[in-house]
């Protein structure tokens, strides 16, 4: 499968990994306290906070979607953070933006944890709530577009990652598996929209908002009163 489709797989299970389980079944309302406190958290540039909030993520995690995903998604926030601090110390040794070391390291702990901050956030939306929300704003047309983008997007990445596996065994390149993996894409996007046609067509009337856990609800609330307690004190 390669690099590539590794890094796929890892962007899967980073974002895909379970369905509207755990966190998605907290309340709607906590996870508006939630993506506003994380907002807060982004903007404030504080090390500390962004310090934070990377281990709280990782621990809310742990508990739901599980190892899985608090694995892939710290290999993907370290690739990426490796990535963006070693362009700051090439950029800084041909003197476009000198910086030192400690920058270097601040870069990629903000950037590891601005990627773990938004993925968990990411993972914890459900697309019945948007779809909800575009009902009661009056566009029932849209409300079937979050569903289905939600449905593509892991279809799309699970796609690639088995046409990159036949090309493994068949020993082709892997650009030659890029345009069979998008046309599998193609064909099932035609598919449900073919299927989903009546619904794409007729606006959606009445919300359905998924069903929501108490227990998930409460540990979410706890983190975001320790993202508050974070940003008060840090």
């Amino acid at each position: 499968m390669g690099v590539l489709g590794w890094l796929v797989a890892i962007v899967y299970k980073a974002l895909f990994l379970k369905g509207d389980t755990g966190f998605k079944q907290a309340h709607w309302v906590v996870k508006a306290l939630h993506l506003t406190l994380v907002s807060m958290a982004i903007l404030s540039g504080n090390p500390l906070v962004y310090t934070g909030a990377f281990t709280l993520f990782i621990l809310l995690g742990l508990l739901s979607p599980g190892y899985e995903w608090a694995a892939s998604t710290l290999i993907l926030s370290s690739l990426i953070s490796i990535y963006m601090s070693a362009t700051a110390l090439i950029a800084s040794l041909a003197g476009v933006a000198p910086i030192t070391l400690t920058d270097a390291v601040l870069i990629a702990l903000k950037t590891a944890s601005l990627s773990t901050m938004l993925a968990f956030s990411f993972i914890i939306i459900s697309p019945l709530e948007i779809s909800s929300l575009l009902i009661k704003l009056g566009a029932g047309r849209l409300a079937a577009l979050p569903l289905l983008t939600w449905r593509l997007m892991p279809l799309g990445l699970k796609t690639f990652v088995e046409s990159l596996q036949i090309g493994r065994v068949k020993g082709e390149r892997v650009s030659a598996r890029i345009p069979p993996a998008v046309a599998g894409l193609m064909e099932a996007g035609g598919f449900i929209e073919e299927y989903c046609f009546h619904r794409l067509s007729t606006g959606a009337k009445h919300p359905v908002l998924p069903y929501y856990s108490s227990k998930y609800t409460l540990i979410l609330l706890a983190g975001d009163l320790a993202i508050a307690l974070l940003l008060y004190y840090a």
